[in-house]
Order: C-alpha cells, then sequence, then structure tokens
C-alpha cells in the first residue's frame, strides 16, 4: 500500500461507536452491551508532504482561535474559498482534507482509491485552493485533498468543509487546551522559540522528544509495563487501541460493550469498546480512559510505522498540551483532579 493514503477511516470508526460510549467512565457498564450493526465508511486519505504557513493580521505574534463541539469532534470557524463552516481539528491527517460535497466543482488533480478493513472505498482527488481564512490566520495557495465526508456531517449535524492537520500550523507552536475551548498559535524563530519575548514560555509537567519529520505526532506510552507508540489524533473522539496488543495489555483493559461494522467494502468488522485502566506517560498514570479495541493494521501500513494505538479526545482533556515541532518537543501541563 502506497504512503500516499493517510487516516480518517479511525475518525469514521468513532463517530458511529462514540454515541454509545457513556460521557463519564462512573457510568459505564460492566456486563457486555448487545452486538450491533453499524453502517460506517472506513478510509483513509491521502498523506501530503507540504507545510504551510499562514499570515498574521495585523502583524500579530500570536492567535486564539474558539474551538467549537459537535460530540467530541473539535471544530474551527474557517472560510475555505468562498464557502463557510467548520473544519475539524484533525491532527491525525497530514494535511488539508476538504469535503466533495462543497469542493466538487474544482479542476480535480491525481487521484486513488483506499482500502480499509471493509475493503475498498471513496476515492481521494486533489485540488487547488486560493485562500483559506479562520481566527486571524490566512492561508494562500493550498493543495488539499478531497473526498466524501457525508458521514461527519450526517452524524453531527453540522456543515463540515473539511479537516485540518499540522501541516498547516507545523512552523508555529501549537497550544491546545481543551477545558478552555482554545487552540493557541505562536509564531516561532528557527530554534522554537517565540518572537514575543514578553509570552512567558509553555511550563510543562512531562516533555518527550518527537522523532521523525512527518506532519503526524507519535507518542510513547507504557500499558502494564510494555512501551507502546500512539498516534496523536485530536481528530479522534475516543482513544484506541490495536486489537493485536499483547494479552497482558489487552488484559488490563475493562471490555463494556461491542459493535458490528458494516461498510462499503465487502465484509464487516467487529470492534470492542471499554476502558484503558493502566495507560501511564512519563511517570504519570491516567486510568479510566474510554477506548475502543480495533485492528490498526492498515492505518499503521499507511503512516509508515507500527503504531499500538491512538491518543484522543479522552487524552486531550487530561491537560493543556504544548507541541514544538521546531524544538521537537512534546509538552503536557496535567489538570490537577481537584480541578477536573
Amino acid at each position: 500500500m502506497q504512503l500516499r493514503q493517510l487516516k480518517y477511516k479511525i475518525l469514521f470508526i468513532l463517530l458511529a461507536i462514540v454515541p454509545v460510549i457513556p460521557a463519564s467512565s462512573s457510568s459505564l457498564k460492566t456486563a457486555d452491551s448487545e452486538l450491533t450493526s453499524t453502517s460506517v465508511t472506513y478510509s483513509i486519505p491521502s498523506q501530503q508532504t507540504n507545510v504551510y504557513t499562514p499570515d498574521f493580521k495585523l502583524n500579530a505574534d500570536s492567535v486564539v482561535i474558539p474551538l467549537k463541539r459537535a460530540g467530541r469532534l473539535l471544530l474551527i470557524d474557517a472560510t475555505v474559498g468562498e464557502e463557510t463552516g467548520n473544519l475539524v481539528f484533525d491532527s491525525g491527517a497530514d494535511g488539508l482534507v476538504l469535503n466533495s460535497t462543497y469542493f466538487r466543482n474544482y479542476a480535480t488533480s491525481g487521484g486513488s482509491t483506499p482500502t480499509g478493513v471493509t475493503g475498498a472505498v471513496g476515492a481521494v482527488k486533489k485540488i487547488f485552493i486560493k485562500q483559506i481564512e479562520f481566527a486571524e490566520l490566512s492561508y494562500k495557495n493550498i493543495m488539499a485533498d478531497v473526498t466524501d465526508l457525508g458521514h461527519i456531517e450526517n452524524r453531527r449535524g453540522v456543515k463540515i468543509l473539511g479537516l485540518i492537520g499540522f501541516s498547516m500550523m507545523r512552523r508555529l507552536e501549537i497550544v491546545i487546551d481543551v477545558k478552555n475551548n482554545q487552540l493557541k498559535l505562536f509564531r516561532i524563530d528557527n530554534h522554537g522559540k517565540r518572537l514575543n519575548s514578553s509570552s512567558l514560555e509553555f511550563k510543562a509537567d512531562y516533555t518527550q522528544k518527537i522523532a521523525g519529520n512527518t506532519n503526524i505526532l507519535f507518542l510513547q506510552g507504557t500499558i502494564s509495563g510494555k512501551n507502546l507508540t500512539f498516534c496523536f489524533d485530536t481528530g479522534c473522539e475516543t482513544n484506541v487501541i490495536c486489537s493485536d496488543c499483547n494479552r497482558s495489555i489487552m488484559n488490563t483493559l475493562t471490555i463494556t460493550g461491542r459493535s458490528k461494522l458494516s461498510g462499503t467494502g465487502s465484509s464487516g468488522s467487529e470492534v470492542m469498546f471499554g476502558r484503558m485502566n493502566d495507560f501511564t506517560i512519563g511517570n504519570k498514570q491516567i486510568p479510566n480512559m474510554d477506548t475502543v479495541i480495533t485492528n490498526l493494521g492498515a492505518l499503521s501500513e499507511g503512516y509508515g510505522i507500527k503504531i499500538d494505538g491512538m491518543l484522543g479526545y479522552n487524552f486531550l482533556e487530561q491537560g493543556v498540551i504544548s507541541i514544538n515541532f521546531m524544538k521537537k518537543e512534546f509538552g503536557i501541563r496535567f489538570i490537577k483532579a481537584e480541578k477536573r
């Protein structure tokens, strides 16, 4: 499988699964729920290598972008070309992915048909966008993938223009504050220092070096004493663990339900969902995070790295997160238990 096809297959799985996951771990059932059948598209959009730098209005050094919610999806108000609507903040998507519902009349180039666990799914094309604006930022001359994102709109009832990943922010310091519904972007120099010297640097409780040079962020964590590789994915409405993980890892999970996925491919796939009880990053153990258990083989192949899981919304709400690709550094300042 060529490394042209990346990620939103998990996003669609979670759109189908998350409505049956309780909002808090305290309300989770201890017994397995009834097996259900869910229709879902399972696909991977293309990887992009382009990195874009925005223009800041009034030459500002930083911007605070309000984050809206649709379920556990994080949305940004945006104008893409002549269309106004929402972009899903999805760090699992390498570049900009647009919804063919609104961009079907643009001239396209290239194209491929990704494959998921249920077989072949819809094609991905490329288009050229002259301008994108959100908050106080504007981008010009952007290459984007175009595919059908109708599943997200149908599930969440909001206008979705597309998905936006780290390629649009890589040359900035990125601070994600889910508790306060904010995405903060800071202009930085080639060494990762904020241009505004009066702006206080982010103080993290834990930092981890970022490996590689892609627009996708991979983090190291442990479960049951085993070192695991996780994709950091702001587009995932819950965490994900690969179903082929070591038995000792699987034994730490509490299974609370199952769901049957039937997609546009030739066969179905079953996923389980429950709680992740023994996840540790650094010296911080984070118990009782919602998780989906499913096969991540195709996604690992697409990313070109074996991933054992994905850290999504349940991880994001544990604290304030800073990502600085110039410093190659990930940091998190945990929300104290009494304040959560």
